[in-house]
């Protein structure tokens, strides 16, 4: 039989198939519209039921031992388990944080119109940056997790500007963050860590939207939005499919950098000693080095407290807790890796070294003018 005859047959063998199966067609159908909401749903529940009960909904691999807090757990392992452990000990923390943040990033960029998102995000009108700040603390996500939500708004249609201003002011100043933060460690710490964040998110933001990459970014999106008219006719189903191939697509870009980001910060926590940290964490040195070790130390959303915390009772100056609470969100080397994928290493590093000043100043201040927590 020719390829012709072939694919005759099996076009009207698919034909008759659907008017068998109606009802094989409408699950389908049901099921890529739901896929994205129960993804967002688990994601959601995986981040919050551990806060009302205090314990995980599914088990978490711990390779730190609570009851010996002076020793490094991770130095038991072997050198070549050691990424291993650290790997698996994130991913069963975080993995639903994850699914949540990818699957927002899809929603954003499916659902939000590109119009109205370039009329309220826009990298010119001040207001942008003022938004992006406001409403970036209600997402309680650490800055690996702000990354696919991150593209979204950039592929809906937001300036590079606001959208830098989002991404770094989500993990240093979220509300969660900042309740843990005022509860744990002090009222004082938590406000300058919302005021610096947000002001410093917000300069780094408009800065970046300043410079020659900077633009080249924008314009980068701005084109693909351009060929994407089509989508305003898009039924909500339809939608709710396509936002799932934007997650798998921010995935796939983001993802292998981030592990690759974790794999690193897992021998910087094994071989960095804590009393070395400790000894030189006083002082405008303190606070210099509290903002520049915060770029190798990664930590999960709200960790970074209890560590901090950890680190004052051991002598650390809140001066230079502060630096670290600013500093290791917004700038932390796998979020780094990670946003690199999607808008290049000019515009990271740049970001970066902005949030060290950043981080810097807010300590600097503190110290000024505060002193003790």
């Amino acid at each position: 039989m020719s390829l012709d005859g072939c694919l005759i047959k099996k076009t009207v063998f698919r034909q008759r198939h659907q008017q068998d199966h109606p009802y094989a067609i409408t699950m389908n159908k049901t099921i890529k519209t739901a896929l994205p909401w129960m993804l967002l749903l688990l994601g959601l529940v995986t981040m919050f039921y551990p806060r009302f009960t205090g314990k995980p909904l599914f088990p978490v691999f711990n390779y730190d031992n609570p009851a010996t807090k002076d020793v490094n757990e991770l130095m038991t392992y072997p050198f070549w388990q050691v990424p291993f452990v650290y790997l698996w000990s994130y991913v069963t923390r975080a993995w639903g944080p994850l699914i949540l943040a990818f699957v927002l990033g899809g929603v954003i960029a499916a659902f939000v119109p590109h119009a109205q998102m370039k009329k309220y995000m826009s990298s010119k009108s001040f207001s942008s940056y003022v938004i992006a700040g406001v409403l970036a603390p209600f997402l309680t996500v650490c800055s690996c997790a702000m990354i696919p939500i991150f593209g979204g708004i950039l592929i809906s249609g937001a300036g590079i500007g606001p959208a830098i201003t989002f991404l770094l002011m989500a993990p240093a100043a979220n509300v969660m963050a900042l309740i843990f933060t005022g509860s744990i460690i002090s009222v004082k710490i938590m406000l300058f860590r919302l005021v610096f964040s947000l002001i410093g998110a917000m300069i780094i933001g408009y800065l970046i939207s300043l410079t020659n990459w900077g633009r080249e970014q924008e314009a980068k999106y701005a084109a693909a939005q351009a060929v994407t008219v089509e989508e305003q006719r898009l039924s909500f189903s339809d939608r709710s499919w396509k936002a799932m191939k934007e997650a798998w697509i921010l995935t796939k870009l983001v993802l292998p950098y981030l592990g690759a980001g974790v794999f690193v910060i897992s021998f910087v926590e094994r071989y960095l000693p804590t009393e070395l940290v400790i000894a030189y964490l006083t002082g405008t040195l303190g606070v210099v080095l509290g903002a520049v070790i915060g770029v190798p130390t990664y930590t999960p959303t709200l960790v970074e407290v209890f560590l901090v915390k950890a680190l004052i009772m051991k002598g650390m100056a809140p001066a230079a807790a502060l630096a670290f609470l600013i500093g290791a969100p917004m700038a932390s080397i796998p979020s780094m890796l990670g946003v690199s994928r999607i808008i290049g290493w000019k515009c990271v590093i740049n970001y970066a070294v902005l949030a060290v000043l950043v981080a810097m100043s807010a300590g600097l201040a503190y110290q000024w003018f505060i002193g003790t927590l």
